[in-house]
């Protein structure tokens, strides 16, 4: 190379690829050259363009004569030897990332992961970097804010069907968790509660204090279970209790304490002595990967054992309690719950063993009145056919696997709560504790406005109830009706057991997304149900199956 030749650029930071997409409004399918990618863009955006590569203010948009920019530092952590690391809470919310230890590499490895928009939340979730519920409520929540907060400065319309968007892939991914669908519908109610045109760092400003707010709460609940859940627990606190628990209830899957796990450790760090049987948990060997690793780490004596050995343990005596979690909580009590529990429960009624549900209130959703309305989530077929990669069973083979199981509120002999340990009758005590749950988290805004906007709905549907009978329905009203009547058309049967073969699994910073984006202004104010193509600064959204119940 002779010297009046310019330097060739520097290698391709693969961690800021995602940046095109939003300059571009295209998907990214190759980690090109960030200097090639830049001089592509010049034409329609230079300013953009110079944002994308931290450049300010040049007349040339690549100078050749200057030195190419050193990359960025990594900021996720790890590998580390997990065996050695000691506490970790789950995640840790930055500036513009959330930063998550992959849970998959449990129980040899902690490394991060960073996850900056939805499709990277969602698609954690979904491959079980992510697992449990309540810890992720709180990162579904966290990403929202990151959604919101880098389609600032969108246009209004495209910016909310983009925050929209965003949320609906998280509920669709996890519809068996109240959790998830009450952090959602907070962070939505910050949104409907802003004018169309509210400045959008305003906008995001507010979403992210109300994930904040969501995140301190899951952690004082789960500080307030630890403290009730002595009441429900057989003897004093000084005898040695045996007790059994399953799936990813500590502080890897609730945030910061945990919930059944949570208990667990709790009593030990109080010098009071337990031993304790972990179920394998599968298909995620949540317990076996994650919960032994969480035991061993906090010092509990405790035993792995196979999904199948579980109950007959309990039979055998082995058990005095049985601590477990759940995904939602029907208002008469009963409760969906990560798969492998209700043989557990079926267990417990027959020995006479206590089984115990430790879960925060916000599981509570009252307007299920029963199990016959509680989802069950599936998971990929790939997970039963093959562990690490090794197929374990005949090419071909059809697979059934669900991961959630129900689990009627007649197996349950108690509920600790954030709001105290419930009893039977559940209905009451349920009500009780969810509206006092709610009154407690009026303080933060997005609860706050939820509410409200709750309340108009009911106002507005009984009205228009009132009017249908009068014959006096206004046009609102008749919209209200309609959206209420059940579908009359029954969905098309689909075979519950498809032949499956092996397949690639879905990598976690995969590229393509189905983006609600779509910036064209619509006609007379209306907003967008569907926007078309990605807006200046939206966030992607992958739609995935659901995601792992921990």
């Amino acid at each position: 190379m002779s010297e009046d030749e310019p330097a060739p650029p520097a290698p391709a930071d693969p961690h800021r690829r995602r940046f095109f997409r939003l300059f571009a409004g295209d998907v990214a399918t190759s980690v090109g050259s960030m200097i090639g990618a830049a001089r592509t863009l010049q034409a329609e955006s230079a300013s953009a363009a110079q944002e994308i590569l931290g450049v300010a203010g040049a007349s040339s948009l690549i100078p050749v004569d200057e030195p190419a920019l050193p990359p960025p530092a990594v900021r996720a952590q790890g590998p580390y030897l997990a065996n050695t690391a000691g506490y970790r809470a789950p995640f840790r919310f930055e500036d513009d990332a959330v930063f998550a230890w992959d849970q998959r590499q449990l129980p040899d490895i902690l490394a991060e992961i960073e996850i900056t928009g939805a499709a990277d939340g969602v698609n954690a979730m979904t491959e079980g970097a992510v697992l449990g519920a309540a810890v992720q409520a709180q990162l579904a929540a966290a990403t929202l804010a990151l959604v919101a907060a880098r389609a600032w400065d969108s246009r209004p319309f495209a910016r909310r069907a983009t925050i929209r968007g965003s949320a609906n892939a998280f509920k669709m991914n996890r519809p068996a968790s109240a959790q998830v669908a009450l952090a959602l519908d907070r962070m939505l109610a910050i949104l409907e509660d802003h004018e169309v045109d509210a400045d959008g760092k305003v906008l995001a400003d507010a979403m992210r204090r109300e994930a904040e707010e969501i995140i301190v709460e899951a952690t004082e609940d789960h500080g307030k279970i630890a403290e009730h859940a002595p009441q429900a627990l057989p003897g004093g606190p000084e005898a040695f209790l045996h007790l059994l628990t399953t799936g990813s209830t500590g502080a890897m899957g609730g945030g910061v304490f945990g919930t059944a796990l949570g208990v667990i450790t709790s009593r030990h760090h109080a010098g009071q002595p337990v031993h304790v049987l972990v179920a394998e948990s599968r298909p995620w060997l949540a317990g076996a990967r994650i919960a032994c690793w969480e035991l061993e780490q906090a010092g509990v004596p405790h035993a792995l054992v196979t999904d199948a050995a579980a109950p007959g343990c309990i039979a055998a005596g082995e058990v005095e309690v049985v601590l477990v979690s759940a995904d939602r909580i029907a208002a008469n009590g009963d409760i969906a719950a990560p798969v492998g529990t209700y043989p557990i429960a079926l267990a417990a009624q027959a020995a006479g063993v206590p089984f115990v549900v430790c879960v925060a209130t916000t599981a509570i959703d009252l307007a299920v009145p029963d199990a016959d309305d509680l989802t069950i989530e599936d998971a990929r077929p790939t997970m039963v056919l093959q562990i690490k990669g090794q197929r374990i069973a005949p090419e071909g083979v059809h697979i059934r696997n669900p991961v959630t199981d129900v689990i009627p509120a007649s197996l349950v002999t108690a509920f600790v709560t954030d709001e105290g340990v419930l009893l039977p009758p559940f209905t009451p005590a349920l009500a009780d504790a969810a509206e006092r749950s709610t009154a407690r988290r009026m303080g933060a805004r997005g609860m706050k406005a939820l509410a409200e906007q709750r309340q108009r709905t009911v106002a507005e549907a009984a009205a228009a109830d009132a009017a249908a009978a009068e014959g006096t329905m206004t046009e609102r009203q008749a919209e209200l009706i309609e959206a209420a009547a059940p579908e009359m058309e029954p969905a098309p049967a689909q075979d519950p057991t498809p032949a499956v073969h092996e397949e690639e699994p879905f990598p976690l910073d995969a590229d393509a997304a189905a983006v609600p984006a779509g910036d064209a202004e619509p006609a007379d104010g209306a907003e967008p149900a569907v926007p078309t193509e990605p807006a200046d600064g939206a966030e992607p959204t992958a739609p995935a199956e659901p995601g792992a119940a921990g």
